[in-house]
């Protein structure tokens, strides 16, 4: 029994579960109590009442810092509350309290002035929608912080993220496998650290495996499930050239892409193979199942608490740390062998 189950009997989402479970902002009383309710009813062992030691080293933040939002969303939800059970277990193990702080900004002055006050012991920060800039910036912070959810190679900060290259490489050596040689890849018009590296490792792959990839190789399509279907329906209307298989950049994306597919007559997978990025829950339960890459987010922010609380405890500042974590390609019907 878990979040999911909960969130299902008290009508709200795995997010507003995860915040009332864990004593976090964001939730009325009411939802709170109701929630916490229905855990116990289900025989879930709330948070709270874990033999944590008492909060007295100060504040951890899990700073999620939205840009745009279009790609932190809630379509993002599962990984946000997975990074967050990640995280909760390893600060509260350690005696440090927990608070999640979301902010929509252009700039991240403001972030830094208000923690400047607010003066945590630490930050983990939600990278996904900042640009190489945005993490620079972070050196003003006079606290030791974490970057989670993106990476920047050539930045001297504390990464810890998942593998995009490598993953994606398993994906493109996977179709090779199945014996596909026209593969394109389903990219996102909006640009994030992980984007640009999904777009390097499936370049990167393809040359690798002689497929000899170019710009033609990619459809970009707007984030989200309505923007992934539009721009796929509208890529098909203006006879777009139809692979063997496609990579698309997340599940949300395929799921998306396979609507519009379907719509125009196509069949998954004899016609087009499809791969995801993600492993959301609904992914084994589409129609075929869809084949994807599962990543290991609670370890990811297990790992970043860890790395926060070690820095910490260290007071001096160390050298930089970058933790790439691969995920598992998850094997289901949406591939064919052709």
């Amino acid at each position: 029994m878990g979040i999911k189950e909960i969130a299902e009997k008290a009508g709200v989402s795995k997010t507003t579960v995860s915040l009332a479970l864990n004593g976090h902002k964001g939730v009325g009383h009411a939802t709170r109590m109701k929630i916490i309710r229905i855990a116990k009813e289900m025989n879930y062992r709330v948070p709270g009442e874990r033999a944590y030691p008492q909060p007295q080293h100060g504040v951890i933040v899990l700073a999620k810092i939205s840009k745009h939002g279009l790609l932190l969303n809630e379509d993002q939800n599962t990984f946000i509350v997975n990074y967050i059970e990640g995280i909760n277990q390893v600060v509260k193990g350690h005696g440090y309290s927990f608070e999640i702080i979301t902010q929509t900004l252009e700039s991240l002055t403001p972030f830094i002035r208000e923690m400047e006050t607010k003066q945590p012991k630490g930050i983990i920060v939600l990278g996904t929608e900042l640009r190489a800039m945005d993490i620079m910036s972070l050196n003003d912070l006079t606290c030791p912080y974490v970057i989670i959810d993106t990476h920047f190679e050539h930045l001297e900060a504390d990464f810890i993220n998942m593998s995009n290259v490598g993953s994606v490489y398993n994906i493109i050596s996977h179709l090779v496998e199945k014996r596909h040689s026209d593969i394109m890849m389903v990219t996102s018009t909006v640009t994030s650290g992980n984007i640009l590296l999904r777009e390097r490792g499936f370049s990167l792959a393809m040359a690798e495996h002689g497929l000899a990839p170019s710009d033609r190789s990619f459809i970009p399509v707007r984030p989200g499930f309505n923007g992934a279907y539009e721009e796929m329906l509208a890529y098909l209307h203006k006879g777009g050239h139809l692979p063997e298989a496609l990579f698309c950049y997340n599940d949300i994306a395929a799921f998306g892409v396979i609507k519009a597919l379907k719509e125009e007559g196509h069949e998954i997978p004899k016609d087009v193979s499809i791969i995801g990025f993600d492993d959301l829950p609904i992914s084994s339960m589409m129609e075929p199942r869809l084949t994807t890459i599962r990543i290991p987010n609670q370890h990811i922010g297990a790992l970043a608490a860890r790395t926060i609380v070690e820095k910490i405890i260290e007071k001096s500042k160390s050298d930089p740390v970058d933790i790439l974590v691969h995920g598992k390609l998850v094997l289901r019907e949406s591939v064919i062998e052709r």
